[in-house]
């Protein structure tokens, strides 16, 4: 019976742990994937910028080469002797060919599906097609150049034609390279803007699903947390509260007993309040079991402990000593007034019947805590009162003396 019950209420338990487990892992799932998707983000954001900054970097050396090239082609045909021909011609040869292979760079990256500038149709235009045909006079400039620094003539002349056009086109070229690098620059700056909102999505998503998680995942789960708690607390109070009272009458037992008493008598030490205790049991309760059964005498102890705890104070305390012994603990309270207190529950019990129309009464002594006392010392003057109170013909109360 009990293994049954206690799997069906596991259930539940079981189905919110599938539950908040499942949560948990597409969770950290779409965590996990918006971080990858930010970081490739950056990566590409990243990526973008250098390679920009890579292609207008080569593009602004085309420049600097075409500068170089026409600065040389000038001392070329301003050169007196051969030697400083023979060297300028060296340059304009590395120059020439540095040019070449930066320009089938920038062809390169056209052309590479990876690039953020394959295909651009800016770029495009501007190295294929009218006006600028950017590609087509690239290559007529180095060729013109090399045949002009290859001329057979030992000084070639300024106004020689080889030289005009070299003079010519790359005048336009430096304007063209301008618009590439521009063109370069408009293409870096739209991918980083799409980048960038694309990143700021992720980053808005990602904030809405740790919203969500705390929304439909950590709330559930402190809920459940604190209710499991409070659940908890309260099992463990009835426990503490079970471990302390006595199963049949619902008094306290002997065990809360001696907390309360070695407490009130430490308070009695320190403070000096009145303590007094009230020690009864039913008198010839032994005839009550033999005569009506021990059922029978359950039920009188069952009524009696109702009827002293409705009798009592909220401060006071009630404990079964043992057997059908009882015992009053009343704080701030002083001999007379518990003398009072004794006779209020012994009229209470001796005016009604017990159940099963059984009569009983309750034979009560009375003592007042010294300072000094303990427990023991205590309960010893209290049972004396108690057992005189039964050798004098019980149904009494019996003050214990003063010391």
């Amino acid at each position: 019976m009990f293994h049954t019950r206690h799997a069906v209420n596991a259930l539940p338990t079981d189905h919110f742990k599938r539950n908040i487990t499942v949560r948990y892992v597409v969770a950290l799932s779409l965590v996990a994937g918006l971080a990858v998707l930010s970081y490739v983000m950056f990566r590409h954001v990243m990526d973008t910028i250098d390679h920009s900054a890579e292609m207008t970097a080569v593009t602004g050396s085309q420049r600097l080469l075409i500068q170089r090239v026409l600065a040389q082609c000038l001392l070329l045909a301003a050169a007196d002797d051969e030697e400083s021909r023979r060297a300028i011609r060296a340059h304009l040869a590395r120059f020439v060919d540095l040019l070449e292979k930066n320009h089938q760079r920038l062809l390169a990256d056209l052309n590479d599906p990876n690039s953020f500038a394959a295909h651009a149709p800016e770029l495009m235009s501007i190295y294929f097609k009218q006006p600028f045909e950017l590609d087509k006079r690239m290559r007529f400039f180095i060729a013109s150049t090399r045949t002009f620094y290859h001329a057979d003539a030992d000084r070639p002349s300024l106004s020689d034609p080889k030289f005009q056009h070299v003079l010519a086109f790359g005048e336009n070229e430096l304007r063209d390279l301008t618009a590439v690098v521009q063109a370069y620059q408009h293409r870096a700056v739209s991918r980083l803007t799409i980048l960038r909102q694309v990143e700021a999505w992720a980053t808005g998503g990602m904030l809405l699903l740790l919203t969500s998680v705390g929304v439909c995942i950590l709330r559930p789960m402190v809920r459940r947390i604190c209710a499991d708690r409070e659940r908890l607390q309260g099992a463990n109070e009835a426990l503490t509260e079970l471990a302390v009272t006595d199963q049949l009458t619902g008094a306290y037992n002997r065990l809360k007993f001696n907390q309360v008493m070695g407490h009130e008598l430490k308070r009695l030490d320190r403070y000096g309040p009145p303590f007094s205790v009230i020690m009864f049991d039913i008198d010839h309760f032994k005839i009550v079991n033999d005569t009506h059964g021990h059922a029978a005498g359950d039920a009188m102890l069952r009524e009696l402990s109702r009827r002293v705890s409705m009798a009592v104070r909220g401060v006071d305390w009630l404990f079964r000593y043992g057997g059908e012994e009882f015992v009053v603990a009343a704080p701030h309270t002083d001999l007379d007034q518990a003398r009072v207190l004794a006779e209020k529950l012994r009229n209470l019990v001796a005016d009604t019947p017990f159940p099963h129309d059984i009569p009983g009464t309750i034979s009560l002594g009375v003592a007042q805590a010294h300072p000094g006392d303990t427990p023991e010392s205590l309960m010893q003057r209290v049972d004396a009162a108690l057992y005189e109170a039964k050798d004098t013909g019980r149904n009494r109360v019996v003050v214990a003396a003063q010391q």
